[in-house]
Formats: C-alpha cells, sequence, structure tokens
C-alpha cells in the first residue's frame, strides 16, 4: 500500500513538472497578429536595474515569466563583455527566449566609433533578430532643446558614419538599425533635414527600427499619423523590429500602453504585411522594479486582450 501511494505522489509530482514546464514555455500571441513575437526591452529597468550580467538574467528571468519570445538587452555604452554575452545568450536559450543588442549612442557623438566597435561583437554573440541598435540623433540634438533638423553637413556626416558601421554589421551577419527620435520626419530639402532624407540617402546595408510613439511624443516637430503611416508602410521592409511605445493626443509618452496616436492595428498590420516579426515594448523608466514590472504587464495584457 505505501509503495502504490509513493508511485502515485511521485506520477502526481512528474505531472505537475511537466505541466508546469510546458506553461513556463507557452508564449503571448496577439490573436489577431500571431506571426509577431512580442518582448521588451531592457532599459524599461535601467533604473532599478545598471547593466550587469546578472540584472540581465533577473531580466531574462522576468521575460519567461511573462511569456515573450525574445528581449532586446540594452546595453548604453557596450560595457558588457563578449563573454557576459554568451552566457546571456546560453542563458535565454535555456528558457527559449531570443535576444537583439541595443547601444544608447547617437551617430555624431564623439564616443561613436568607440561604443559601436566594442559592442559589435557583443550583437554578433545573440541569436534572434540578428541586429545592432543605436540611436540616429545624438547630442547635436541633446544640446540644443529648439534644434529640429539636420544640416546638411550633419547629414552628410551622419550617412557616412552609418554607411561604414552598417557594412561592418553585414559583413558579422548583422543588421544595424537606428532609431528615430529628436530629429523631424522630414526636412525641407534645402536647409533641414530629417529621418526620411537620412535613410533615403544610406546605403542599402542600413536599416530602421521606428518607435511608434517617437514621431509623436519625442521629435521635435509633431509627425502626423497618416505621414508615420505612410513612412513604416514604404520602409518596412528595412525594419527588422519595432519598439511599441504609446503617445497620447496631447504628444506625451504614456508609462503604460494604451491608444497609440498611429493606432497599433495599423502599425501591427503593417508589420505583419511585411513579414516583420519582432516588436519590443519600451516604456518610461519607474524607479523601483516592481513598478517598472507592473508596467510592463499591464502593457502585454493591454496588447493581448485588444489585438
Amino acid at each position: 500500500m505505501k509503495k502504490s501511494v509513493i508511485f502515485v505522489a511521485v506520477v502526481m509530482l512528474a505531472v505537475a513538472f511537466l505541466v508546469g514546464s510546458a506553461f513556463a514555455q507557452q508564449k503571448m500571441v496577439l490573436k489577431k497578429y500571431p506571426e509577431i513575437k512580442l518582448g521588451y526591452t531592457t532599459t524599461n529597468f535601467l533604473k532599478p536595474l545598471p547593466v550587469s550580467l546578472d540584472n540581465k538574467k533577473k531580466l531574462l528571468d522576468l521575460a519567461g515569466e511573462l511569456g515573450c519570445s525574445w528581449v532586446e538587452i540594452r546595453d548604453p555604452s557596450a560595457s558588457l563583455t563578449v563573454d557576459e554575452c554568451k552566457q546571456l545568450m546560453a542563458y535565454a536559450k535555456s528558457k527559449n527566449i531570443e535576444i537583439g543588442y541595443a547601444l544608447q549612442v547617437g551617430l555624431l557623438d564623439p564616443t561613436y566609433g568607440e561604443i559601436f566597435t566594442r559592442g559589435l561583437p557583443n550583437a554578433a554573440v545573440f541569436e534572434g533578430p540578428r541586429t545592432i541598435r543605436t540611436l540616429a540623433a545624438g547630442p547635436e540634438f541633446a544640446s540644443d532643446p529648439k534644434k529640429k533638423y539636420w544640416t546638411l553637413a550633419e547629414l552628410y556626416k551622419a550617412i557616412q558614419k552609418a554607411n561604414r558601421a552598417a557594412n561592418a554589421a553585414r559583413s558579422m551577419g548583422l543588421k544595424y538599425v537606428v532609431e528615430n527620435a529628436f530629429e523631424a520626419l522630414k526636412g525641407d530639402g534645402m536647409t533641414g533635414f530629417g529621418l526620411s532624407e537620412f535613410i533615403a540617402n544610406a546605403n542599402s546595408n542600413m536599416f530602421l527600427q521606428c518607435d511608434t510613439a517617437n514621431f509623436f511624443a519625442v521629435s521635435r516637430v509633431v509627425t502626423k499619423p497618416e505621414e508615420a503611416k505612410a513612412f513604416m508602410e514604404k520602409y518596412a521592409g528595412r525594419m527588422p523590429y519595432i519598439h511599441i511605445k504609446a503617445s497620447s493626443s496631447e504628444h506625451k509618452v504614456l508609462p503604460v500602453l494604451a491608444q497609440n496616436e498611429l493606432d497599433f492595428d495599423t502599425v501591427f498590420s503593417i508589420l505583419t504585411k511585411n513579414k516583420v516579426r519582432y516588436a519590443a515594448i519600451e516604456l518610461t523608466q519607474p524607479d523601483t522594479f516592481e513598478a517598472c514590472a507592473n508596467n510592463l504587464k499591464k502593457s502585454f495584457e493591454y496588447l493581448v486582450k485588444n489585438y
């Protein structure tokens, strides 16, 4: 009798383990857009969890608990080592999670070359969208709150640097992407230039990582929703992934995902049509891990419920 009880208990534990493992490996899926792989960027947690191997592992644990398919590892100044990145990728694989790699430096930043060169071998370690990301705009905008456009000289220099970086990335099997931020979507073509002029003149190895809220809440020239839609439709083939963020009708970034000025149905339809598979939630950064995680959970719930 005792043996049979023990046997039943062992079987029950085994079943519980298998069910728990299967549940842990389930990924969030959008009902209307099941092809899209949902994830988030670790920049959401940079205040409470500065860059370190242990902190990034903690964020991969969270990604596994939430059912994320992938994570954008934000390493602003490429402070992680190649060995640490290899450990992160191995840890992510154990959780069936893919990884993309992102820096936080603009093209015209004096430290750009050093940071990008250090980050490139890190990016090559990760399996996922196979990207290395930076900002397009840099200190030329940060130092001048009224600046809206690149000058012709700035645009030329930014494109030169971007083309070299894009070629280097491609030689390592990667795609170099830049994110839209302060710069206007389009300039006048004579004295001021924006993201449209940048990507139109960069070489074919150059890609974009568009942020769905930056068009409206970060750019110094507020983009009209129809203009953002037309831009994304035109360049979707050059967008390996996007950031999902929401801007209110007052052009303010929202702390939790809600209706965006360019509605997410439009965004996800464009991605699906063009076989863009990766989308990462990016949010503002509260001071505590708990607040960050709560905002992220609510944002995923919003997406899964509505799309």
